[in-house]
């Protein structure tokens, strides 16, 4: 059966993140929607606009735009953006899937659950610009954190289309979701379990707190769309039902 997959991108990424695994599922007769959130990719806007209200706005009217439900993907800070979206359109989504991504309760923040996940290597080698609006982040952090697992020439091809400074506004932007909503849809989790950034054990927490109707491990770092796009996008197919 055919469905319809929304996959959004997380922090410093775009919709291009997500092109092999698109191809994948497209392969396979679905309909495959990788948008940019603002300030993203194609999508160019001033930091100052770039915020969690905007980035779930742009989700939100993505799913306004469909004729049938849609299986709604997030990776990373991205969890945080299709929880909130799925709150405001509870009739636009069958399903939740969550990519190594931030799976919080109501008033929670991506920034607090880095802050917990003490073993995560990534907040510690942040850089921020002056007024701490943005941050970014340096080669060795990009190849030793980020892409740790992911092949060299598939870095060579993210690198560039990475943004260079990612707003701090949505890391510590609180999420806005009810039990009877958001509660009310069933969700999945692909747990990586060579991720440097949100490590395993702070995926499993997030898991524990939102039980998933099914979770699928991944040996892969925190890019698995760059890693593993054929394992990633069989781990799609499995939740179509």
């Amino acid at each position: 059966m055919m469905a319809t997959f929304i996959l959004v991108h997380g922090a410093w990424h775009g919709g291009w993140a997500w092109q092999e695994v698109a191809a994948r599922l497209t392969e396979n007769g679905h309909k495959v929607l990788t948008p940019d959130l603002p300030g993203h990719g194609q999508c160019s806007m001033p930091l100052q606009e770039m915020t969690m209200k905007a980035y779930v706005q742009s989700v939100v009217d993505l799913l306004d735009q469909q004729s049938e439900p849609v299986i709604l993907v997030g990776h990373s800070m991205s969890g945080a953006v299709i929880s909130q979206a799925a709150e405001q359109r509870l009739d636009k989504v069958t399903k939740l899937v969550y990519v190594c991504a931030f799976l919080l309760g109501n008033s929670e923040t991506v920034l607090d659950a880095m802050k917990k996940d003490e073993a995560g290597e990534f907040l510690p080698r942040l850089t921020f610009t002056e007024n701490q609006s943005g941050a970014q982040f340096d080669e060795a952090t990009l190849r030793e954190v980020f892409y740790n697992d992911t092949p060299e020439e598939r870095i060579q091809w993210a690198r560039p289309r990475l943004i260079t400074t990612q707003p701090t506004e949505p890391f510590g932007a609180p999420v806005h979701i009810t039990n009877e909503r958001f509660g009310g849809i069933p969700r999945a989790y692909v747990k990586c379990m060579k991720d440097k950034i949100l490590t395993p054990q702070a995926q499993q927490q997030m898991i524990d707190a939102f039980p998933c109707t099914q979770v699928v491990e991944l040996d892969a770092d925190h890019a698995p769309f760059l890693s593993k796009p054929e394992e990633l996008s069989k781990a799609f197919l499995s939740m179509e039902a």
